[in-house]
């Protein structure tokens, strides 16, 4: 947004000095006065080489200003070349004559034309010619106004815009000087009081805020994380005797990081095989006495099922055994749930704790929170988005949006926001949970809803 703004400012500053300049003109004190301000005061605006005011009387071209010049020499060799110039060029009416040594494809000057420009551009460059525009209450003038300009480059663009907008301010006023009497020039300058130019100066801006049409862009913070992350819970109740693998460190898939303290289960599981071996026996023993005595086969039946119970048990037991090891589910870097290796050991946990997470993928991913009132962006078909870390603040990185949720969560600072995931692209090494700003960007909007939508939000809730 500061962008806009600052390009904004500029916008309105060079509308500032066209009016000055043609402002100028019209307090000038007589026609010679206005026409040399009006090839020395556009310089700072237009940065041009060389600015000549000649006039087009009955076909005959004669140099009424020159640029640096106190007085006018028309016998000079550059003066005398340009007359050469504009009596061979054709001059349209509706639009400048812009003229370089090299035509451009398909066009061809005349020979005296084509050594003219060799002599003024000797080293490069380019010049245009404006017919400055008579007022139109003026009616036919009797003559015309060519307003030169020479580049030592090609003309800028901001340089032909501007003289665009300048040579009407330009043709009013030399034209005044030149026809009008005093008492004229006093009606058009009350014509063109401060107030109007307030007025025309409003109106400018508000066509400028409707009609300029920008790129709707919001401005959020993101956090880098890994593509995925797989996390560990605990099996069941019990102390962590050992952690075999610091936070951070790179782990392999099936390595194992934590281990229960099995010294009880060990208790268990030899308690409940000892079970079982001691039903076995005495389900042998009555299923050998009730082979003589069938009143006894109820009992069996009873001690069979107690056995199957016993049986259960072991299974059980080992159970927890084969799950007293914890290993890592996937590939990638550990982050433990406590920060350090340490604070687990002989800590006892509950079914269903966190243990660690394993970020595993390629690359990083940006999670991106869009705050709910700046999140009309998201609804943009060419949804983009560009990266600055805080630890790079002078880099770009550009990131591939992949989704979007489409609910608002609640985050850190209790602000509902959208949460946004992007791809980020860059050889560069990074680390998770680096912070930074990133721009998002979607559907051109005009430049007022731009610029005030969050103070319309305000006074709504007014």
């Amino acid at each position: 947004m500061e962008n806009k703004l600052s390009e904004l400012q500029a916008r309105l500053k060079v509308f500032g000095m066209i009016f000055r300049i043609g402002s100028d003109l019209f307090r000038a004190a007589d026609f010679e006065t206005a026409a040399g301000m009006a090839v020395n005061n556009p310089a700072a605006l237009l940065k041009f080489k060389r600015a000549t005011l000649l006039e087009k009387t009955d076909g005959k071209i004669r140099v009424i200003a020159q640029y640096g010049q106190v007085a006018v020499n028309p016998h000079a060799e550059v003066a005398l070349r340009q007359v050469a110039l504009l009596s061979k060029a054709e001059m349209p009416e509706d639009k400048p004559l812009r003229l370089t040594r090299t035509p451009e494809e398909g066009a061809e000057y005349l020979p005296e034309v084509q050594s003219a420009l060799d002599a003024l551009l000797e080293d490069g460059g380019e010049l245009i010619a404006f017919q400055l525009p008579a007022p139109s209450f003026l009616g036919d003038p009797g003559f015309s106004l060519i307003w030169l300009l020479e580049y030592d480059t090609a003309i800028p663009a901001y340089a032909l815009t501007s003289a665009n907008l300048l040579v009407h301010s330009l043709g009013e006023g030399l034209f005044c000087h030149r026809c009008c009497s005093a008492a004229g020039q006093r009606r058009f300058r009350k014509k063109l009081s401060t107030g109007k130019w307030i007025a025309i100066v409003l109106v400018i801006l508000a066509a400028i805020l409707l009609l300029v049409r920008v790129r709707d862009s919001v401005n959020a913070e993101f956090t880098l994380k890994s593509p995925e992350t797989v996390s560990a819970y605990a099996w069941f109740d019990g102390p962590i005797a050992e952690c075999r693998k610091p936070d951070g460190a790179a782990v392999r898939k099936g390595e194992v990081i934590l281990r229960y303290d099995t010294s009880a289960l060990a208790f268990r599981l030899a308690n409940a095989k000892s079970q079982v071996a001691e039903i076995a026996k005495e389900y042998d023993l009555e299923s050998a006495a009730a082979f003589n005595d069938r009143s006894k086969l109820g009992r069996v039946q009873l001690i069979q099922a107690r056995l199957e119970g016993a049986r259960i048990a072991v299974k059980e037991a080992q159970w927890y055994m084969d799950h007293a090891e914890v290993a890592a589910p996937a590939d990638g870097v550990l982050v433990l749930a406590e920060g350090r290796a340490e604070l687990l050991v002989n800590k006892a946990v509950r079914t269903g704790d966190k243990l660690f997470d394993v970020y595993s993928g390629k690359g990083v991913i940006a999670e991106i929170m869009v705050n709910e009132r700046e999140s009309s962006i998201l609804l943009s078909k060419n949804l983009s988005a560009s990266l600055f870390l805080y630890t790079q603040p002078d880099r770009t990185f550009d990131a591939k949006i992949l989704e979007v949720k489409p609910y608002a969560e609640l985050n850190e600072q209790r602000t509902y926001c959208y949460k946004v995931r992007a791809e980020l692209s860059s050889d560069m090494p990074l680390r998770y949970g680096m912070r930074g700003v990133a721009k998002l960007r979607g559907e051109s909007v005009s430049l007022a809803y731009f610029l005030f939508r969050n103070l319309v939000i305000y006074f709504r809730w007014l």
